[in-house]
């Protein structure tokens, strides 16, 4: 493991122009295990013009040539899943195996991206003129900046650098501040595999002027970004005119309606709430519960909670590490401080544990007796935190309680009746909405994003819905007189 994490500028390993670094510290352990080359916003026009060059110098590859470089990210990414994988819980906080199970699933993202480029076709367009061949074609649109949040540290970014070189694209990628050593190895992974130099560019650092240069930058053409709503508003202002593919905030809701099946409702919520920490923005923020069943549910995800494991990340047993920010611990006590203000009570956990090597080994919390004025109705905890609400009536009652809010990203429905269930679940607003199953399902295929008119972005990740989002249609039209046909 290096103690040192360098920009990566076309091809080049250089420390931040400004000689500037910060320190790496972990969450689990409280040591610092790295330093962090600090960008300023000269190193992202650097960053940007080698991007800019090596499009142009790359252009014409075909996209099986793409492929290949993607595949053989891939398998060094594998090769080197267990090394990455403690790496990524030093600096994270989530448990070995679990690292390790994201790392995997980063090579797939990069398999993934590379068989959907090879099927990214065009049409031939029926045209009025009878000597006029209309095709069209999908070309890279360019240089794209990547922002990248901490949750997922190696498997997001791969939802955007994997289409984006695949499709032909050059990036210039600015990773969490918190989680950039292990973005670094995901690097190296990208250069041993032969990537020209250039295609793909590190820029690391906390500083919020670079990363506004990057967004901004006139020679960038597209953004991708998953993060927080608020500064996804910012992004999006700053990068007006630019394709934008743009994951933000989430905050349920899980509906459960009357006669749902709480054997499988309360293990699949409690999974939602608490993997990962409650950091997902698929997480259950919300749990909308019909009064006629909340006690019963409330009692099973208190028994869900009593069964993981807050520990070390490093421990086998160990289901459950630490948050991984100061912010995260300071929005859970505000979250739990503000239900119980208003009335509420919790019924399982509640701070963090004593004794720990920091503070942020957060007890997996269930809230109860809330009401819909409280916070975390309204906020994203992004924490291990359980929040039920009691709705009485009926499932119009629930449905209208559901979509109120701001978000719009994920959601789940719990009910017998699929036809109920099912109609229920069309008229929520969310980007996907899952059935009986926890709301953080996905595969690396499926179309991720939020709802129209919410806050939790526009387009959507995943398979061919990302390589279109990065590409752009070209149409041609070929005089051929006389007549063809």
């Amino acid at each position: 493991m290096s103690d040192e994490v360098t920009l990566r500028i076309g091809g080049r390993s250089r420390g931040a122009r400004g000689g500037a670094v910060y320190a790496a510290v972990s969450p689990a352990t409280g040591e610092r295990f790295a330093v962090i080359a600090r960008a300023d916003e000269s190193d992202v026009d650097a960053a940007v013009a080698a991007a800019a060059e090596a499009f142009e110098a790359h252009r014409q590859e075909s996209a099986f040539t793409r492929a290949d470089w993607c595949h053989r990210i891939a398998a060094l990414v594998e090769e080197r899943a267990a090394t990455m994988a403690r790496l990524l819980s030093l600096e994270h906080g989530k448990p070995v195996a679990q690292a390790e199970a994201e790392i995997r699933l980063a090579a797939d993202g990069f398999r993934l991206a590379a068989e959907e480029a090879k099927r990214l076709g065009g049409e031939t367009v029926p045209a009025r003129d009878g000597a006029k061949l209309v095709l069209t074609t999908r070309k890279p649109r360019g240089v794209f900046a990547v922002m990248t949040p901490f949750n997922f540290p190696v498997n997001i970014p791969v939802e955007y650098l994997g289409p984006l070189l695949a499709c032909g694209n050059a990036v210039v990628w600015r990773p969490a501040p918190s989680t950039a050593a292990v973005a670094g190895a995901l690097y190296e992974c990208i250069a041993d595999a032969d990537v020209p130099p250039g295609l793909v560019n590190l820029v690391t650092g906390p500083d919020l002027g670079p990363a506004q240069r990057l967004v901004s930058h006139p020679a960038v053409n597209g953004v991708g970004f998953t993060g927080s709503s608020k500064a996804g508003a910012e992004i999006a202002r700053l990068a007006a005119g630019k394709a934008q593919v743009m994951e933000l905030g989430g905050n349920g809701p899980i509906v459960v309606l009357p006669d749902a099946d709480l054997d499988r409702a309360a293990p699949a919520i409690a999974s939602a709430a608490f993997a990962n920490s409650g950091q997902s923005c698929s997480a259950a923020g919300r749990i909308i519960a019909a009064a006629s069943i909340a006690a019963e549910l409330e009692e099973r995800l208190v028994e869900e909670a009593r069964h993981e494991v807050v520990g070390s990340p490093f421990d086998a047993g160990t289901t459950m590490g630490p948050v991984h920010t100061r912010g995260v611990a300071d929005t859970m006590a505000r979250h739990v401080a503000d239900g119980l203000a208003r009335g509420g009570r919790t019924a399982f956990g509640g701070g963090p544990l004593p004794d720990r090597p920091t503070d942020l080994y957060w007890r997996p919390t269930v809230l109860v007796g809330l009401e819909e004025d409280a916070a975390v109705m309204a906020e994203e905890t992004f924490g291990p935190l359980a929040p039920v609400l009691r709705v009485a009536g009926d499932t119009e009652a629930v449905v209208a309680t559901a979509n109120r809010g701001r978000y719009g990203l994920s959601s789940a429905v719990f009910g017998r009746d699929l036809d109920r269930t099912l109609a229920v679940a069309g008229r929520l607003r969310a980007g996907q909405v899952t059935v009986n199953d926890t709301s953080n399902y996905w595969e690396l295929h499926l179309p991720f994003g939020g709802a129209p008119g919410t806050d939790s972005g526009q387009g959507r990740l995943g398979g061919r819905h990302m390589a279109e989002a990065v590409t752009e249609i070209q149409s041609i039209s070929v005089d051929l007189t006389p007549p063809w046909r």
